[in-house]
Protein backbone atom coordinates (compact mmCIF):
# COMPACT_ATOMS: atom_id res chain seq x y z
CA UNK A 1 0.00 0.00 0.00
CA UNK A 2 1.30 3.54 -0.71
CA UNK A 3 2.87 5.14 2.34
CA UNK A 4 0.49 8.05 2.82
CA UNK A 5 -0.91 9.86 5.82
CA UNK A 6 -4.57 10.84 5.75
CA UNK A 7 -6.91 12.21 8.40
CA UNK A 8 -7.98 8.61 9.05
CA UNK A 9 -4.40 7.70 9.97
CA UNK A 10 -4.89 9.47 13.29
CA UNK A 11 -8.07 7.54 14.03
CA UNK A 12 -6.34 4.28 13.15
CA UNK A 13 -3.26 5.06 15.22
CA UNK A 14 -5.27 5.97 18.32
CA UNK A 15 -7.33 2.80 18.00
CA UNK A 16 -4.52 0.39 17.11
CA UNK A 17 -1.06 1.41 15.84
CA UNK A 18 -0.67 -2.05 14.30
CA UNK A 19 -3.51 -1.15 11.93
CA UNK A 20 -1.19 1.23 10.10
CA UNK A 21 1.70 -1.26 10.16
CA UNK A 22 -0.50 -3.95 8.58
CA UNK A 23 -1.66 -1.56 5.88
CA UNK A 24 1.95 -0.88 4.93
CA UNK A 25 2.86 -4.58 4.80
CA UNK A 26 -0.32 -6.12 3.43
CA UNK A 27 -2.33 -5.76 0.27
CA UNK A 28 -4.61 -2.75 0.46
CA UNK A 29 -8.14 -3.49 1.63
CA UNK A 30 -11.13 -1.78 0.03
CA UNK A 31 -12.79 0.13 2.88
CA UNK A 32 -16.57 0.14 2.96
CA UNK A 33 -17.73 3.78 2.92
CA UNK A 34 -20.48 3.11 5.46
CA UNK A 35 -18.06 1.45 7.86
CA UNK A 36 -15.66 4.38 7.46
CA UNK A 37 -18.44 6.85 8.32
CA UNK A 38 -19.32 4.83 11.40
CA UNK A 39 -15.73 4.65 12.57
CA UNK A 40 -15.13 8.34 11.96
CA UNK A 41 -18.25 9.41 13.88
CA UNK A 42 -19.58 10.86 10.65
CA UNK A 43 -23.11 11.35 9.37
CA UNK A 44 -24.59 10.22 6.07
CA UNK A 45 -24.58 12.68 3.19
CA UNK A 46 -28.25 13.66 3.48
CA UNK A 47 -27.81 14.54 7.16
CA UNK A 48 -24.68 16.57 6.38
CA UNK A 49 -26.43 18.48 3.61
CA UNK A 50 -29.39 19.17 5.91
CA UNK A 51 -27.01 20.75 8.44
CA UNK A 52 -25.43 22.83 5.65
CA UNK A 53 -28.72 23.84 4.05
CA UNK A 54 -28.35 27.52 5.00
CA UNK A 55 -24.79 27.81 3.69
CA UNK A 56 -23.84 28.67 0.08
CA UNK A 57 -21.84 25.50 -0.49
CA UNK A 58 -19.96 24.38 -3.59
CA UNK A 59 -19.18 20.66 -3.67
CA UNK A 60 -16.05 19.06 -5.06
CA UNK A 61 -17.81 16.24 -6.89
CA UNK A 62 -15.02 14.33 -8.62
CA UNK A 63 -13.70 11.15 -6.98
CA UNK A 64 -10.35 11.38 -8.77
CA UNK A 65 -7.98 12.56 -6.06
CA UNK A 66 -5.75 14.73 -8.27
CA UNK A 67 -8.69 16.37 -10.00
CA UNK A 68 -10.37 16.98 -6.64
CA UNK A 69 -7.25 18.65 -5.27
CA UNK A 70 -6.96 20.93 -8.30
CA UNK A 71 -10.67 21.79 -8.10
CA UNK A 72 -10.33 22.56 -4.37
CA UNK A 73 -7.41 24.95 -4.94
CA UNK A 74 -9.33 26.66 -7.77
CA UNK A 75 -12.38 27.16 -5.55
CA UNK A 76 -10.19 28.56 -2.79
CA UNK A 77 -8.61 30.99 -5.26
CA UNK A 78 -12.10 32.08 -6.35
CA UNK A 79 -12.99 32.80 -2.71
CA UNK A 80 -15.97 30.44 -2.52
CA UNK A 81 -17.53 30.78 0.94
CA UNK A 82 -18.06 27.11 1.80
CA UNK A 83 -16.38 24.22 -0.01
CA UNK A 84 -17.96 20.81 0.63
CA UNK A 85 -15.85 17.62 0.44
CA UNK A 86 -12.56 19.32 -0.59
CA UNK A 87 -9.22 17.55 -0.98
CA UNK A 88 -5.94 18.90 0.39
CA UNK A 89 -2.58 17.31 -0.42
CA UNK A 90 1.14 17.87 0.06
CA UNK A 91 3.71 15.19 -0.76
CA UNK A 92 2.38 12.02 0.98
CA UNK A 93 -0.13 13.92 3.13
CA UNK A 94 -3.70 13.75 1.82
CA UNK A 95 -6.84 14.93 3.60
CA UNK A 96 -10.52 15.32 2.93
CA UNK A 97 -12.23 17.46 5.58
CA UNK A 98 -15.99 17.78 5.35
CA UNK A 99 -15.92 21.52 4.64
CA UNK A 100 -13.59 24.47 4.18
CA UNK A 101 -14.95 27.82 5.31
CA UNK A 102 -13.64 31.23 4.19
CA UNK A 103 -12.85 33.71 6.97
CA UNK A 104 -11.41 37.21 7.02
CA UNK A 105 -7.63 37.55 7.26
CA UNK A 106 -4.46 37.57 5.19
CA UNK A 107 -3.12 34.77 3.01
CA UNK A 108 -1.58 34.25 -0.40
CA UNK A 109 -5.17 34.02 -1.66
CA UNK A 110 -6.02 37.60 -0.67
CA UNK A 111 -7.79 39.22 2.26
CA UNK A 112 -9.16 35.90 3.45
CA UNK A 113 -8.08 32.39 4.28
CA UNK A 114 -9.74 29.04 4.91
CA UNK A 115 -10.35 26.95 7.99
CA UNK A 116 -11.45 23.31 8.04
CA UNK A 117 -14.44 21.80 9.79
CA UNK A 118 -15.61 18.20 10.17
CA UNK A 119 -19.19 17.15 10.82
CA UNK A 120 -19.31 14.64 13.67
CA UNK A 121 -22.20 12.92 15.42
CA UNK A 122 -20.53 13.00 18.83
CA UNK A 123 -21.35 15.98 21.02
CA UNK A 124 -17.97 15.97 22.74
CA UNK A 125 -14.59 16.94 21.35
CA UNK A 126 -12.30 13.94 20.96
CA UNK A 127 -8.52 13.90 20.57
CA UNK A 128 -8.78 12.26 17.17
CA UNK A 129 -10.96 15.12 15.92
CA UNK A 130 -8.40 17.67 17.10
CA UNK A 131 -5.49 15.74 15.60
CA UNK A 132 -7.36 15.63 12.31
CA UNK A 133 -7.99 19.37 12.57
CA UNK A 134 -4.27 19.96 13.23
CA UNK A 135 -3.48 17.89 10.14
CA UNK A 136 -5.85 19.97 8.02
CA UNK A 137 -4.13 23.12 9.30
CA UNK A 138 -0.73 21.85 8.15
CA UNK A 139 -2.06 21.23 4.67
CA UNK A 140 -3.93 24.54 4.51
CA UNK A 141 -0.69 26.33 5.42
CA UNK A 142 0.93 24.80 2.34
CA UNK A 143 -1.93 25.88 0.04
CA UNK A 144 -2.68 29.39 1.34
CA UNK A 145 0.49 30.38 3.21
CA UNK A 146 -1.45 30.95 6.43
CA UNK A 147 -1.91 28.46 9.26
CA UNK A 148 -5.35 28.55 10.90
CA UNK A 149 -5.34 29.22 14.62
CA UNK A 150 -8.47 27.23 15.32
CA UNK A 151 -9.99 23.95 14.24
CA UNK A 152 -13.73 23.32 14.12
CA UNK A 153 -16.23 20.52 14.56
CA UNK A 154 -19.92 20.75 13.70
CA UNK A 155 -22.09 18.63 16.00
CA UNK A 156 -25.32 16.90 14.89
CA UNK A 157 -27.46 19.79 16.16
CA UNK A 158 -25.62 22.15 13.80
CA UNK A 159 -23.64 23.86 16.56
CA UNK A 160 -20.03 24.54 15.56
CA UNK A 161 -17.40 24.11 18.28
CA UNK A 162 -13.98 25.68 17.87
CA UNK A 163 -10.76 24.70 19.59
CA UNK A 164 -7.28 26.21 19.70
CA UNK A 165 -4.92 24.12 17.63
CA UNK A 166 -1.91 25.11 19.74
CA UNK A 167 -3.46 23.20 22.65
CA UNK A 168 -2.83 19.99 20.73
CA UNK A 169 0.47 20.89 19.06
CA UNK A 170 2.76 18.67 21.13
CA UNK A 171 0.51 15.61 21.17
CA UNK A 172 -0.30 16.03 17.49
CA UNK A 173 3.34 16.14 16.39
CA UNK A 174 4.26 13.19 18.63
CA UNK A 175 1.45 11.21 17.02
CA UNK A 176 2.41 12.37 13.54
CA UNK A 177 6.04 11.35 14.13
CA UNK A 178 4.94 7.93 15.40
CA UNK A 179 2.83 7.37 12.28
CA UNK A 180 5.75 8.38 10.06
CA UNK A 181 8.01 5.89 11.87
CA UNK A 182 5.51 3.10 11.34
CA UNK A 183 5.26 3.98 7.64
CA UNK A 184 9.05 3.71 7.50
CA UNK A 185 9.00 0.21 8.91
CA UNK A 186 9.55 0.71 12.63
CA UNK A 187 7.59 -1.52 14.99
CA UNK A 188 5.69 0.02 17.88
CA UNK A 189 4.87 -1.97 21.05
CA UNK A 190 1.35 -3.30 20.78
CA UNK A 191 -1.26 -2.99 23.51
CA UNK A 192 -4.42 -5.05 23.01
CA UNK A 193 -7.62 -3.10 23.71
CA UNK A 194 -11.24 -3.29 22.59
CA UNK A 195 -10.44 -0.41 20.21
CA UNK A 196 -8.34 -2.87 18.22
CA UNK A 197 -11.62 -4.48 17.14
CA UNK A 198 -12.14 -1.57 14.75
CA UNK A 199 -9.17 -2.75 12.69
CA UNK A 200 -9.67 -5.29 9.88
CA UNK A 201 -6.54 -6.98 11.27
CA UNK A 202 -7.94 -7.35 14.78
CA UNK A 203 -7.69 -11.14 14.77
CA UNK A 204 -4.04 -10.89 13.76
CA UNK A 205 -3.41 -8.50 16.66
CA UNK A 206 -5.25 -10.76 19.08
CA UNK A 207 -3.35 -13.83 17.92
CA UNK A 208 -0.04 -11.98 18.17
CA UNK A 209 -0.81 -10.81 21.70
CA UNK A 210 -1.71 -14.37 22.71
CA UNK A 211 1.41 -15.78 21.06
CA UNK A 212 3.69 -13.52 23.09
CA UNK A 213 1.48 -13.87 26.18
CA UNK A 214 1.28 -10.10 26.50
CA UNK A 215 -0.04 -8.61 29.73
CA UNK A 216 -2.48 -6.42 27.78
CA UNK A 217 -4.56 -9.58 27.25
CA UNK A 218 -5.98 -9.06 30.73
CA UNK A 219 -9.51 -7.72 30.57
CA UNK A 220 -9.78 -3.94 31.11
CA UNK A 221 -6.22 -3.62 32.36
CA UNK A 222 -4.75 -0.10 32.34
CA UNK A 223 -1.49 0.74 30.55
CA UNK A 224 -0.15 2.09 33.83
CA UNK A 225 -0.93 -1.24 35.50
CA UNK A 226 0.85 -3.23 32.79
CA UNK A 227 3.82 -0.90 33.12
CA UNK A 228 3.96 -1.38 36.90
CA UNK A 229 3.77 -5.18 36.59
CA UNK A 230 6.34 -5.22 33.79
CA UNK A 231 8.77 -3.05 35.77
CA UNK A 232 8.63 -5.56 38.61
CA UNK A 233 10.21 -8.16 36.31
CA UNK A 234 6.96 -9.89 35.30
CA UNK A 235 6.52 -9.69 31.54
CA UNK A 236 3.86 -12.26 30.59
CA UNK A 237 0.42 -13.38 31.70
CA UNK A 238 1.81 -16.81 32.58
CA UNK A 239 4.55 -15.37 34.80
CA UNK A 240 2.02 -13.07 36.46
CA UNK A 241 -0.34 -15.96 37.20
CA UNK A 242 2.46 -18.02 38.79
CA UNK A 243 4.06 -15.25 40.86
CA UNK A 244 3.57 -15.41 44.62
CA UNK A 245 1.46 -12.82 46.38
CA UNK A 246 4.45 -11.97 48.54
CA UNK A 247 6.56 -11.10 45.50
CA UNK A 248 3.77 -8.98 44.02
CA UNK A 249 3.28 -7.08 47.27
CA UNK A 250 7.01 -6.38 47.54
CA UNK A 251 7.78 -5.49 43.91
CA UNK A 252 4.64 -4.10 42.18
CA UNK A 253 3.96 -0.50 43.14
CA UNK A 254 1.06 1.79 42.38
CA UNK A 255 -1.65 -0.87 42.21
CA UNK A 256 -3.94 -1.46 45.23
CA UNK A 257 -3.64 -4.93 46.75
CA UNK A 258 -7.22 -5.99 45.97
CA UNK A 259 -6.92 -4.80 42.36
CA UNK A 260 -3.62 -6.65 41.94
CA UNK A 261 -5.16 -9.83 43.32
CA UNK A 262 -8.11 -9.51 40.92
CA UNK A 263 -5.79 -9.02 37.92
CA UNK A 264 -3.83 -12.11 38.96
CA UNK A 265 -7.05 -14.14 39.06
CA UNK A 266 -7.71 -12.96 35.49
CA UNK A 267 -4.25 -14.20 34.52
CA UNK A 268 -4.94 -17.60 36.06
CA UNK A 269 -8.24 -17.86 34.20
CA UNK A 270 -6.52 -17.06 30.90
CA UNK A 271 -3.64 -19.53 31.18
CA UNK A 272 -5.87 -22.33 32.49
CA UNK A 273 -8.75 -21.52 30.13
CA UNK A 274 -11.23 -21.78 32.95
CA UNK A 275 -13.95 -19.66 34.51
CA UNK A 276 -13.31 -18.44 38.03
CA UNK A 277 -16.46 -17.75 40.02
CA UNK A 278 -16.12 -15.32 42.92
CA UNK A 279 -19.71 -15.76 44.09
CA UNK A 280 -23.25 -16.34 42.89
CA UNK A 281 -24.54 -13.80 40.39
CA UNK A 282 -27.49 -11.97 41.90
CA UNK A 283 -30.19 -12.51 39.27
CA UNK A 284 -33.91 -12.55 40.04
CA UNK A 285 -34.88 -16.24 40.50
CA UNK A 286 -38.34 -15.66 39.05
CA UNK A 287 -39.51 -17.63 36.01
CA UNK A 288 -40.73 -14.54 34.11
CA UNK A 289 -38.42 -12.07 32.37
CA UNK A 290 -38.06 -9.67 29.45
CA UNK A 291 -34.74 -9.43 27.61
CA UNK A 292 -34.23 -6.43 25.34
CA UNK A 293 -31.72 -5.32 22.72
CA UNK A 294 -31.72 -2.15 20.60
CA UNK A 295 -30.51 -1.58 17.03
CA UNK A 296 -29.54 2.02 16.20
CA UNK A 297 -28.19 3.98 13.25
CA UNK A 298 -25.69 6.60 14.49
CA UNK A 299 -25.23 7.84 10.91
CA UNK A 300 -28.73 9.31 11.22
CA UNK A 301 -28.04 11.13 14.47
CA UNK A 302 -28.71 8.16 16.75
CA UNK A 303 -31.93 7.04 15.15
CA UNK A 304 -33.19 3.86 16.87
CA UNK A 305 -34.94 1.53 14.46
CA UNK A 306 -35.53 -1.69 16.38
CA UNK A 307 -36.18 -2.80 19.94
CA UNK A 308 -36.24 -6.57 20.24
CA UNK A 309 -37.75 -8.31 23.26
CA UNK A 310 -37.54 -11.95 24.31
CA UNK A 311 -40.47 -12.68 26.63
CA UNK A 312 -39.83 -15.59 28.98
CA UNK A 313 -42.36 -17.46 31.10
CA UNK A 314 -40.49 -20.47 32.44
CA UNK A 315 -39.69 -22.70 29.46
CA UNK A 316 -42.05 -20.76 27.17
CA UNK A 317 -40.35 -18.05 25.15
CA UNK A 318 -41.62 -15.63 22.50
CA UNK A 319 -39.80 -12.93 20.55
CA UNK A 320 -41.33 -9.52 19.79
CA UNK A 321 -39.84 -6.89 17.49
CA UNK A 322 -40.74 -3.21 17.59
CA UNK A 323 -39.51 -1.88 14.26
CA UNK A 324 -39.39 1.55 12.64
CA UNK A 325 -39.31 0.81 8.92
CA UNK A 326 -38.59 4.48 8.22
CA UNK A 327 -36.87 7.15 10.31
CA UNK A 328 -40.14 9.03 10.83
CA UNK A 329 -41.65 5.93 12.48
CA UNK A 330 -39.37 6.02 15.53
CA UNK A 331 -41.97 7.75 17.74
CA UNK A 332 -44.65 5.21 16.82
CA UNK A 333 -42.23 2.36 17.55
CA UNK A 334 -41.48 3.88 20.95
CA UNK A 335 -45.17 4.25 21.76
CA UNK A 336 -45.84 0.63 20.81
CA UNK A 337 -42.92 -0.52 22.97
CA UNK A 338 -44.20 1.53 25.93
CA UNK A 339 -47.64 -0.05 25.59
CA UNK A 340 -46.03 -3.47 25.62
CA UNK A 341 -44.00 -2.70 28.77
CA UNK A 342 -47.10 -1.33 30.49
CA UNK A 343 -48.81 -4.67 29.88
CA UNK A 344 -45.95 -6.50 31.66
CA UNK A 345 -45.58 -4.34 34.78
CA UNK A 346 -43.87 -6.79 37.14
CA UNK A 347 -41.33 -8.46 34.88
CA UNK A 348 -37.60 -7.66 35.19
CA UNK A 349 -35.96 -6.32 32.02
CA UNK A 350 -32.55 -7.78 31.22
CA UNK A 351 -30.05 -6.12 28.89
CA UNK A 352 -26.32 -6.41 28.22
CA UNK A 353 -24.38 -3.20 28.89
CA UNK A 354 -25.48 0.39 29.44
CA UNK A 355 -26.66 1.18 25.89
CA UNK A 356 -30.30 0.17 26.32
CA UNK A 357 -30.63 2.36 29.40
CA UNK A 358 -29.35 5.37 27.46
CA UNK A 359 -31.72 4.65 24.56
CA UNK A 360 -34.79 4.50 26.79
CA UNK A 361 -33.87 7.82 28.38
CA UNK A 362 -33.23 9.35 24.94
CA UNK A 363 -36.48 8.11 23.40
CA UNK A 364 -38.54 9.31 26.36
CA UNK A 365 -36.95 12.74 26.09
CA UNK A 366 -37.27 12.83 22.30
CA UNK A 367 -40.84 11.58 21.90
CA UNK A 368 -42.44 11.96 25.30
CA UNK A 369 -43.95 9.43 27.68
CA UNK A 370 -46.63 6.94 26.67
CA UNK A 371 -48.77 4.72 28.90
CA UNK A 372 -47.07 6.31 31.95
CA UNK A 373 -43.85 4.51 31.05
CA UNK A 374 -41.42 7.13 32.32
CA UNK A 375 -37.72 6.21 32.67
CA UNK A 376 -38.24 6.45 36.44
CA UNK A 377 -40.76 3.63 36.19
CA UNK A 378 -38.70 1.52 33.78
CA UNK A 379 -35.20 1.85 35.28
CA UNK A 380 -35.86 -0.02 38.56
CA UNK A 381 -36.88 -3.03 36.48
CA UNK A 382 -33.75 -3.04 34.34
CA UNK A 383 -30.94 -5.50 35.04
CA UNK A 384 -27.54 -5.03 33.40
CA UNK A 385 -26.24 -8.55 32.88
CA UNK A 386 -22.69 -7.38 32.14
CA UNK A 387 -22.39 -5.36 35.35
CA UNK A 388 -23.59 -8.25 37.48
CA UNK A 389 -21.22 -10.68 35.77
CA UNK A 390 -18.18 -8.46 36.30
CA UNK A 391 -18.71 -8.49 40.06
CA UNK A 392 -18.84 -12.26 40.35
CA UNK A 393 -17.32 -14.05 37.35
CA UNK A 394 -13.88 -13.99 35.71
CA UNK A 395 -13.91 -15.42 32.19
CA UNK A 396 -10.75 -16.56 30.38
CA UNK A 397 -11.32 -13.77 27.87
CA UNK A 398 -9.67 -10.49 26.98
CA UNK A 399 -13.04 -8.94 26.18
CA UNK A 400 -16.46 -9.30 27.79
CA UNK A 401 -18.68 -8.21 24.91
CA UNK A 402 -21.97 -10.05 24.44
CA UNK A 403 -20.52 -12.05 21.58
CA UNK A 404 -17.28 -12.88 23.37
CA UNK A 405 -19.01 -14.18 26.49
CA UNK A 406 -22.02 -15.88 24.84
CA UNK A 407 -19.89 -17.65 22.26
CA UNK A 408 -17.55 -18.87 24.99
CA UNK A 409 -20.58 -20.28 26.80
CA UNK A 410 -21.70 -22.13 23.68
CA UNK A 411 -24.24 -19.82 22.04
CA UNK A 412 -24.21 -19.55 18.23
CA UNK A 413 -25.53 -16.71 16.09
CA UNK A 414 -27.28 -17.82 12.91
CA UNK A 415 -25.12 -15.33 10.99
CA UNK A 416 -21.86 -16.15 12.73
CA UNK A 417 -19.77 -13.09 11.85
CA UNK A 418 -22.55 -10.50 11.94
CA UNK A 419 -22.15 -7.38 14.07
CA UNK A 420 -24.02 -4.23 14.98
CA UNK A 421 -22.27 -2.56 12.07
CA UNK A 422 -23.79 -5.14 9.72
CA UNK A 423 -27.23 -4.40 11.14
CA UNK A 424 -26.77 -0.71 10.29
CA UNK A 425 -25.58 -1.60 6.81
CA UNK A 426 -28.61 -3.84 6.24
CA UNK A 427 -30.93 -1.07 7.43
CA UNK A 428 -29.36 1.48 5.11
CA UNK A 429 -29.72 -1.05 2.27
CA UNK A 430 -33.39 -1.48 3.22
CA UNK A 431 -33.98 2.26 3.06
CA UNK A 432 -32.27 2.48 -0.32
CA UNK A 433 -33.59 -0.66 -2.04
CA UNK A 434 -36.64 -1.77 -0.01
CA UNK A 435 -35.73 -5.46 0.04
CA UNK A 436 -37.69 -7.31 2.71
CA UNK A 437 -34.82 -9.73 3.23
CA UNK A 438 -32.72 -6.92 4.71
CA UNK A 439 -35.32 -6.27 7.40
CA UNK A 440 -35.57 -10.00 8.08
CA UNK A 441 -31.80 -10.23 8.57
CA UNK A 442 -31.89 -7.34 11.05
CA UNK A 443 -34.71 -8.87 13.09
CA UNK A 444 -33.03 -12.30 13.09
CA UNK A 445 -29.74 -10.80 14.23
CA UNK A 446 -31.50 -8.86 16.99
CA UNK A 447 -33.38 -11.96 18.12
CA UNK A 448 -30.09 -13.84 18.39
CA UNK A 449 -28.71 -11.02 20.56
CA UNK A 450 -31.53 -11.23 23.10
CA UNK A 451 -31.40 -15.02 23.12
CA UNK A 452 -27.63 -14.82 23.68
CA UNK A 453 -28.23 -12.50 26.64
CA UNK A 454 -30.75 -14.93 28.13
CA UNK A 455 -28.33 -17.82 27.50
CA UNK A 456 -25.80 -16.04 29.73
CA UNK A 457 -28.40 -15.37 32.44
CA UNK A 458 -29.46 -19.02 32.46
CA UNK A 459 -25.83 -20.14 32.65
CA UNK A 460 -25.19 -17.83 35.60
CA UNK A 461 -28.30 -19.07 37.38
CA UNK A 462 -27.19 -22.66 36.89
CA UNK A 463 -23.85 -21.88 38.52
CA UNK A 464 -25.63 -20.62 41.62
CA UNK A 465 -27.43 -23.96 41.98
CA UNK A 466 -24.21 -25.99 42.10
Amino acid sequence: MPKVITERSFYKYLKCPSWIAHEVKEEQLVEDSLRVKLQDDGLIRERQLALLANRPIVEVVTEDQDEAMIKTVDLMAEGVQTIYRPVLAHHHWIARPDILERVEGKSTLGDYYYVACDIKRSRRLKDEYCFQGSFYALLLAEVQGTTPIQGYVMHPDGVVEGYLLETYTTKFHLTMDAIERILNGEEEPHFLTSDCKQSPWFHVCKHGSAACDDLSRLNRVWRSEVKAIDESGIHTVTDFAKTTKEYLAAHVSGIPTDRLAFLQEQAKALIDDRIITLGAVDFDPGADALIIDVESDPLRNDFHYLIGVLEVHGVVQSFHSFLAKKPDEEAAMWQEFCAYLASKPAMPIYHYGYFEVDVIKTLAERHGVFHDMTPAMIMPRMVDVLTKLRDRVIFPLSFYSLKDVAKYLGFHWRTSEASGMDSISWYEDWLQHGKQEDLERIVQYNEDDVRATWHIVEWARSQGKK
